[in-house]
């Protein structure tokens, strides 16, 4: 993936454009991605202090041309809050196989990131007028494929469908983007239903979860700290992206 900004360098708080392109090993243009979670390329942006979390594309702002899909080209206004270092994360598919590729994007200005990330374990927070509780069925090991779940509720009470349930944000009932607090390893993924691991890209998720828990089923990779971001939707008001973060340790 080659990525530019406009302005280069980009400066905290003050919009830009980010545009990129996803070339094949000849430096080509890939004409035929693959839409999976109703978009061609997930583009995630995430600060060094773990502080800022934006997932964004392409669509979000413009519909797809005929163009953007022959050149394998994208853009989209981008704003970064802080100045410093950014983990960017793109995900997209080809030829049935789910691809990701990183790098790193620097914002000049002010305000600055803290110098490190806040490691306090969080396994409650509240935001945007919903909480969600983490807990896991048992404790993470590394290596294995750990189980979790989110409970999800408001002041009144949890969400169900009795109240607002969760629709499907972006083909999933929620979606996850968590990391190693070092952000050497990271992982997009979704809420978990029955036999998930074995669908190609491009395929519809069903509708099974309308809260108040969300399940989630990965293998992390190595002991030590993690930052997750949750997001969802709620049925009141669809496009509106409650996101939720959590700090949880996985043990040696």
């Amino acid at each position: 993936v080659n990525a530019h900004t406009d302005p280069d360098p980009l400066v905290a708080g003050e919009a830009s454009t980010f545009s990129f392109e996803v070339r094949d090993q000849d430096d080509l243009p890939i004409e035929d991605l693959q839409t999976t979670h109703e978009r061609v390329v997930h583009v995630q942006f995430v600060s060094h202090d773990l502080v800022s979390f934006q997932h964004v594309h392409n669509e979000d702002f413009t519909p797809l041309t005929a163009d953007n899909l022959r050149t394998s080209s994208f853009a989209f206004p981008l704003t970064l809050p802080l100045a410093g270092d950014y983990l960017t994360v793109f995900d997209f598919a080809n030829h049935n196989q789910y691809l990701s590729r990183s790098m790193t994007l620097a914002a000049t200005g002010t305000p600055a990131q803290a110098t490190a990330p806040d490691l306090t374990l969080v396994d409650e927070v509240t935001g945007d007028g919903v909480t969600g509780q983490l807990s896991f069925s048992a404790p993470a090991v590394p290596g294995y494929e750990a189980s979790w779940s989110i409970y999800v509720f408001d002041d009144a009470g949890p969400i169900s469908l009795d109240n607002d349930p969760i629709v499907q944000y972006l083909g999933a009932d929620a979606h996850i983007f968590v990391a190693t607090t070092t952000l050497d390893w990271t992982a997009h993924s979704h809420a978990w239903y029955p036999g998930m691991e074995a669908v190609a890209p491009g395929h519809s998720m069903p509708h099974v979860n309308d809260g108040p828990d969300l399940p989630f089923h990965y293998v992390l990779p190595t002991s030590g700290t993690y930052k997750l971001w949750l997001q969802f939707t709620r049925a009141s008001d669809p496009d509106h992206v409650f996101v939720l973060p959590f700090v949880f340790e996985v043990g040696g």
